[in-house]
């Protein structure tokens, strides 16, 4: 072989091998391009951008004194705040107070050091952290070593054990803190709603791996968390009614109102998407009704059954109550006339609205069950007013711990009008079904009936309300379980229950 033949030859082989290094190259670009999913382009030192994949980068540390920049390529508005959600509490300045255009950022300087969870407030199952250092320090501060009685000190087990170990690990935890934390039991709702949202991580691999009844602890907070997840990601009111009836197919023998606590998720997460639908249509304010329309239309269109209706259309208004504790979109409830919007429904509605404005009317008195209650005692929709009463009630039950308590308690129900006073103690007995003890529920309920302070009369309601239909509550085995084993004389109110 000549010397040109062996130039040549050797010539090829160097072109041959820069060809094969530019494909190998292209290849391991194009692999880290799908690993860091559609965030084209380049992200700018200490900005953070949203995509339908998530924040990116999710992590990120900084010095104090940073500001970083949050920018989105969703094409819906977005609102980056701290934990928790929905209240932004953790580093309240780390808050925009409203939502961002996709065209538009939003900067912010981190100040104080630590380690900060974020989430996008209009769809919470987007996540991250920020870590802020000062000089030489490189670990965050620990808020939870000398404050361990927090909501969010509570989260964090909570979120790891969903992680690692899946939901039943994180509900079974769940349980635990809700024996050992004096506390925890007035938080609970919110907290098993957060990791609802959490748990659509879980759900995206295996759909079956948040199906237990143990996600009917604390009123079924962890549904309708997981719904505003689902529909704020997918938007596909049909896919959602679809899955909520799944839920109730796997789960109907165990938890019965497993799939209408679904339904329920629905509609807190149809509030989400009339927000979103508002702001992207350049509304700049909303109010009670251009909310509530849309949300109440999509309802309809989500649910055939009465029943199911009723669920969505319950969360609708129970979100309307949320913004105004929460002081969201600039909604704030009127002191002197709570319950105007229900008078303002058709009355297919009025019934749902009513009866799940119960916080608001608690919250614009203070929780002072005595004041909220003559809310109720001046409605003009009188024909509302016992279920009404029975809704406010619930939510007193977390605040009788001991006999005492519920001396004061009931001692309002006395005092309001006779037609009214039946459904006040139901609706307390009721309450400790909703938000008592997990899978103990029943006894908390029994227990509050069973208090020297009630007269006969007022003792057969409240057993009533206790034990009368625990197989809303509870599946066939458990009621069985349950009706056989307690006292004797507690025994007939379970005269409509599958033990009968």
């Amino acid at each position: 072989m000549d010397f040109i033949t062996k130039k040549i030859n050797v010539s090829k082989a160097v072109v041959a091998l820069l060809l094969i290094s530019i494909v190998i190259i292209g290849y391991v670009l194009y692999l880290n391009s799908k690993k860091e999913g559609t965030h084209s382009g380049v992200i700018k030192e200490n900005t953070i951008n949203l995509s339908d994949e998530g924040f990116y980068p999710q992590e990120l540390t900084v010095s104090k004194g940073t500001t970083v920049t949050f920018t989105n390529t969703r094409d819906h508005y977005f609102w980056p705040a701290s934990n928790l959600h929905p209240t932004h509490g953790i580093y309240s300045e780390f808050d925009p107070k409203k939502p961002i255009s996709p065209t538009n950022s939003w900067s912010f300087t981190f100040m104080n050091v630590g380690e900060w969870e974020f989430h996008d407030h209009l769809a919470p199952y987007f996540t991250g952290i920020i870590t802020v250092v000062d000089g030489e320090e490189t670990l965050a501060q620990d808020r939870c070593k000398d404050n361990r009685g927090s909501t969010e000190c509570w989260q964090k087990p909570l979120l790891k054990a969903l992680e690692e170990d899946g939901l039943e690990a994180s509900l079974d935890l769940l349980k635990e803190l809700y024996s050992d934390e004096p506390d925890f039991d007035d938080n609970c709702h919110s907290v098993t709603h957060n990791i609802g949202i959490a748990a659509y991580k879980n759900f995206l691999k295996d759909k079956d791996s948040i199906l237990t009844p143990k996600a009917a602890y604390c009123a079924s907070g962890f549904y309708h968390g997981f719904m505003e997840a689902f529909l704020s990601v997918t938007r596909d009111v049909e896919a959602a009614r679809e899955f909520c009836l799944y839920v109730e197919e796997k789960l109907s023998d165990k938890s019965p109102d497993a799939g209408f606590q679904c339904f329920h998720g629905i509609g807190h997460g149809l509030m989400d998407l009339a927000v979103f639908t508002s702001f992207a249509d350049g509304v700049t304010k909303v109010d009670e009704h251009s909310l509530t329309k849309p949300a109440l239309e999509m309802c309809e269109v989500a649910s055939v059954r009465e029943e199911e209706l009723y669920r969505c259309t319950s969360a609708v208004f129970n979100s309307i109550a949320n913004y105004y504790y929460e002081n969201e979109y600039g909604l704030e409830a009127d002191i002197s006339d709570p319950l105007w919007l229900c008078r303002e429904q058709p009355e297919k509605y009025k019934q749902s609205c009513y009866g799940n404005m119960n916080s608001t009317l608690s919250y614009v008195a203070d929780r002072d069950f005595s004041r909220a209650s003559s809310f109720v005692e001046k409605m003009e929709d009188t024909q509302y007013a016992p279920e009404t009463m029975r809704y406010l009630s619930l939510t007193v039950s977390l605040s009788v711990k001991n006999e005492d308590d519920a001396r004061k308690v009931v001692s309002v129900c006395r005092g309001l009008r006779e037609s009214l006073q039946e459904p006040c103690l139901s609706g307390i007995a009721h309450g400790f079904l909703e938000h008592g003890t997990p899978g103990l529920e029943y006894q908390d309920a029994i227990r509050f009936c069973s208090y020297p302070i009630f007269t006969d009369k007022e003792s057969s309601i409240c057993l009533t309300a206790a034990l009368s239909n625990l197989s809303v509550w509870y599946g066939e085995d458990k009621v069985n379980m349950i009706c056989s084993n307690i006292e004797e004389r507690y025994k007939k109110y379970c005269r409509y229950t599958y033990a009968n």
